[in-house]
């Protein structure tokens, strides 16, 4: 992995020695997790399940992206998520636009550099 992206991609809240150490040091391993995230589809499941109501939808995939996120230590898209995934897990819907707008301003980060990873 090219040096400039492993530095974006820790200023972007990625933790890459926990992400190695969870993967064996494989960095290759670890280029395709990153790329296969790009079709990762519940980032767009909460937005769906949120425009739509669909309060039980939103933290299934709310809570499945909190999941990959911190196995692939995406800290800080994790720590965005968790605010939701705990909010719903309450049944609190208040407040739920700006916490979605600090996990998208955090997902749409790292979609990026991944993308530039690609290029």
């Amino acid at each position: 992995m090219d040096q400039g992206i492993r530095e974006e991609l820790e200023a972007a809240g990625v933790n890459l020695g926990k992400a190695m150490e969870r993967l064996m040091n494989n960095e290759k391993l670890l280029e395709r997790l990153l790329t296969k995230f790009l079709s990762d589809p519940n980032y767009g499941g909460i937005k769906t399940a949120l425009a739509e109501g669909n309060y039980d939808d939103a933290f299934h995939c709310a809570h499945t992206l909190k999941g990959v996120a911190g196995n692939m230590g995406m800290e800080r898209l994790m720590e965005a998520d968790v605010v939701i995934v705990e909010k719903l897990r309450r049944g609190e819907h208040e407040g739920i636009e700006e916490d979605m707008e600090a996990l998208t301003a955090a997902y749409e980060e790292l979609v990026g550099i991944i993308r530039k990873m690609g290029a």
